[in-house]
């Protein structure tokens, strides 16, 4: 018996009438509602997110004005592809006997002309084509000036904006077609995806609101939209949910076809796997994905329904787990990364005024660190009691990614099963990007143990048949609450817990009712955790979200683009190819532009999410909540893909990796293998990674303190506590010696020993030694050889840190003393 898949059709019928109703009412708000009106406002007043380049708030005698940088801009919106005179009300003061100021003006295609602004107030009118799409923006460029004692590169001042429309009424334009096409679209998805009427229609209405929003609030509305990419905007979508049907009957007759030939879904698997090591050998992507997609589409049959009941050794798996997690990230921690980070020197430096200090006991330190500070007080006693090093102050960071692994698991293993939860956890403990973000004095990797080992009490503690829930969610409360103290991305601790929460108890009022004291509870203890940082953002509110404010998207700074949600539609591509194709830029934080997880993850994390995808109404929804709510914070800010911000992913995907993997490994026996392969497959890509490429990439440990470090060293070899007087000073240029970095590595020496500051002076009978950066100016080199005489040396230190070949540091010794502490080991 055939049967005959039913297909929707777009025949003319009633139902078509609301959305074709709603996209001739779009049209006609678009094409008949005025532009913006006229608009004057000053300098100084709220509505200002127009402005790009600018420096702050200024008041003379008369008027309240913002000096712009020499790169400046103005973006305007709800002009809708018409024309918009600017008037701007500038003035550029210069000093006697310099040439007035010249600001060249441009738009978004083209240039505008060249002005000589005044020194005093004047008006200057402009003409700017609008773009009926994209941004408009008026830029302009002068010649810096700095006027002394102010070291600031200022433009031309100021003070206000007036702003008309030279038409009644816009044109048909892309943008015009393009929002006047969103009911229809919404409507046609609906009926392809089978929406029930009701949210067929009312989705439909709805679409109807940026061109309403465009005829009522021009400005507002454009700002907030984002740009149209046409023509691809509206025909690519409305072609593809024409023949969406007849492509997924396609596919489901392809797959159907594969599950009777399971040969063709494990050669499926392969061609997955091999386009994902292709994307690492430069394939472009848009040949490879395909690939990769449609490879796990054809092994989807081999996926086993439910998990296979073999018992593991659980407990010592997960001990040898850990084990591997804090070995991969102890060994060599003062050598990979090979030089501290100005960051990490800076929370030292905090740990040890917390140490010695007991009137020092911050909540949230801002401007120095920007971070809440339970990281400096767990780092306190490790670097007072061990002493300042790269080591010591990198020891909590590792610990806690080392234990993130069990926590994982702890939190997993109710969710998805045992045995799926051990897998992610092992995945976890070796992945390169987990490893880059515990081996250095950060507390991202803090936050994270915290939430997920907070998540595993809660989800114990609500359940109804749990004895002790009291304890459990104590301590879920209390960790959940340290988590906001971490980083920046603990902020949404609270926020993943009502996510375990919600999941937990699901639509069962019988569980809501039995679990209600223990919510308030919950809420009260965490309410009573987070207290203290609650009232230093009520005191400083500016300096809790300088941080967050100054990477938002919310707060652009740049002359070309200004729309929120431009940004956030890019990071949204960025994120979803950082786990196959391109990953993060800043060689700190990962290996530059590599993939943010192996070849295996990455294809067993595509199985992950559709198992979470066909479950999204069971339990283990929560892990795929959790994956996509923290992504948040990356979405949110600049910097696209950025590993730390977005480092809460990485858990929840490793989770999701190791369900794919263990329901790929459940059925026949010799299934099991495979299990075996791909955990040793993935430690073997992540530590070739890590310790291999990382440890010899230039673009890695360049971007560490390594002329500071070696500075650092070299004084330290100088130091001699058991002969005082035998002691060596070493001197370093000023901006050197005070450096957080050689500040915070000789911080233990006595004051005799720690560095001294270069001022082209010395005792002519003196042995010493002058260090210098290799890039030194030539001018300051022979400075220093004239002071020191003709008994100085000058002998190239033996390389402790990756240098390309080249010196780091440039050292000068005179006397015995000196010489001796140079050539010792």
């Amino acid at each position: 018996m055939i049967r005959t898949l039913a297909r929707p059709t777009f025949s003319l019928q009633p139902a078509l009438l609301l959305p074709v109703a709603l996209t001739l009412i779009a049209i006609g708000l678009l094409c008949f509602s005025p532009v913006r009106s006229p608009h004057a406002w000053r300098v100084g007043e709220d509505h200002e997110p127009v402005l790009v380049g600018f420096h702050g708030n200024e008041q003379n005698e008369t008027d309240l004005f913002r000096w712009s940088q020499p790169q400046a801009g103005l973006f305007l919106y709800g002009y809708r592809g018409t024309p918009a005179v600017v008037e701007l009300r500038l003035a550029a003061p210069r000093q006697p006997g310099m040439a007035p100021a010249q600001a060249t003006f441009a738009y978004q295609d083209g240039d505008v002309g060249t002005v000589t602004v005044a020194g005093y107030w004047r008006r200057y009118r402009l003409l700017v084509p609008a773009t009926a799409t994209g941004e408009t923006v008026l830029r302009w460029s002068t010649e810096p000036y700095i006027a002394l004692p102010d070291v600031r590169e200022l433009g031309v001042a100021l003070s206000g904006v007036r702003q008309w429309s030279l038409a009644d009424r816009p044109t048909l334009s892309a943008q015009t077609i393009a929002w006047s096409a969103l009911p229809l679209l919404v409507w046609m998805a609906g009926v392809v995806w089978r929406w029930p009427v009701f949210w067929r229609d009312a989705g439909a209405l709805l679409a109807l609101a940026p061109a309403l929003g465009l005829a009522l609030v021009p400005a507002t509305a454009e700002y907030w939209l984002p740009t149209v990419p046409w023509p691809w905007w509206p025909v690519l979508p409305a072609l593809a949910l024409v023949i969406w049907p007849e492509l997924a009957a396609g596919w489901r007759s392809v797959t159907q076809w594969a599950a009777a030939r399971s040969i063709v879904g494990w050669m499926g698997l392969v061609v997955a796997l091999a386009s994902l090591f292709a994307l690492r050998a430069s394939t472009p992507a848009w040949i490879a994905l395909p690939l990769v997609i449609g490879g796990v589409g054809l092994a989807w049959p081999l996926i086993a329904d439910s998990e296979e009941r073999s018992v593991w050794p659980i407990g010592g798996l997960l001990a040898a787990i850990t084990a591997i997690a804090l070995m991969t990230r102890l060994v060599a921690l003062d050598q990979m990364p090979p030089a501290l980070w100005r960051d990490e020197a800076r929370h030292g430096l905090l740990a040890l005024q917390i140490w010695s200090d007991p009137s020092f006991r911050p909540i949230y330190v801002p401007v120095f660190a920007d971070l809440p500070a339970l990281l400096f007080y767990l780092m306190a006693p490790v670097i007072g009691l061990l002493g300042p090093a790269a080591w010591s102050a990198r020891l909590v960071s590792a610990v806690a990614g080392a234990l993130t692994p069990p926590a994982l698991y702890w939190f997993a293993a109710p969710v998805i099963g045992r045995r799926a939860a051990v897998l992610g956890a092992a995945l976890l403990a070796w992945a390169s990007w987990s490893l880059s973000m515990s081996r250095w004095a950060f507390p991202a990797t803090l936050d994270h143990l915290l939430v997920l080992t907070a998540a595993g009490l809660l989800w114990r503690g609500l359940d109804p048949a749990r004895r002790g829930w009291c304890w459990y969610v104590a301590g879920a409360a209390v960790l959940g609450g340290l988590a906001v103290y971490t980083y920046h991305t603990g902020r949404l601790a609270p926020l993943a817990l009502l996510v375990v929460a919600l999941v937990r108890l699901g639509r069962d009022r019988e569980r809501w009712r039995v679990a209600w004291p223990r919510l308030v509870l919950t809420a009260l203890i965490g309410a009573i955790v987070v207290a203290p940082i609650v009232w230093y953002v009520l005191t400083d509110s500016a300096g809790f979200n300088r941080r967050v404010g100054f990477v938002s998207i919310f707060q652009a700074d740049n002359l070309y683009r200004h729309r929120p949600l431009d940004f956030l539609t890019e990071n949204i591509v960025r994120y979803g190819l950082m786990w196959h194709v391109q990953g993060e830029t800043n060689g700190r934080h990962h290996l530059p532009l590599a993939p943010m997880v192996d070849p295996v993850v990455g294809l067993l994390l595509l199985i992950g999410v559709g198992l979470g995808w066909r479950a999204r109404r069971a339990a283990a929804v929560v892990l795929l909540a959790l994956w996509l709510l923290y992504y948040l914070p990356g979405l949110l800010s600049f910097n696209a893909p950025h590993a730390m911000r977005s480092l809460g992913t990485l858990a929840p995907a490793c989770a999701l990796a190791g369900w794919g993997l263990s329901r790929l490994a459940s059925g026949a026996q010799w299934r099991r293998w495979l299990i075996l392969a791909a955990l040793a497959g993935s430690l073997a890509v992540n530590l070739w990674v890590y310790f291999g490429l990382m440890g010899h990439d230039p673009r890695v440990y360049g971007e560490f303190d390594r002329v500071e470090t070696v500075m650092a060293q070299i004084v330290r070899r100088a130091a001699a506590p058991d002969d005082a007087s035998q002691t060596v000073p070493v001197y370093l240029p000023r901006e050197w010696a005070l450096s957080d970095t050689v500040r915070f590595l000789t911080s233990d020496l006595p004051l005799e020993q720690q560095p001294q500051i270069w001022r082209g002076t010395l005792d002519p009978d003196s042995a010493a030694l002058v260090v210098l950066p290799a890039f030194a100016d030539p001018r300051e080199v022979a400075a220093v050889v004239n002071t020191l005489g003709s008994a100085a040396v000058e002998i190239v230190p033996t390389p402790t840190i990756p240098s390309d070949g080249e010196p780091l540091a440039r050292v000068f010794a005179r006397g015995a003393a000196a010489l001796a502490v140079m050539r010792s080991p």
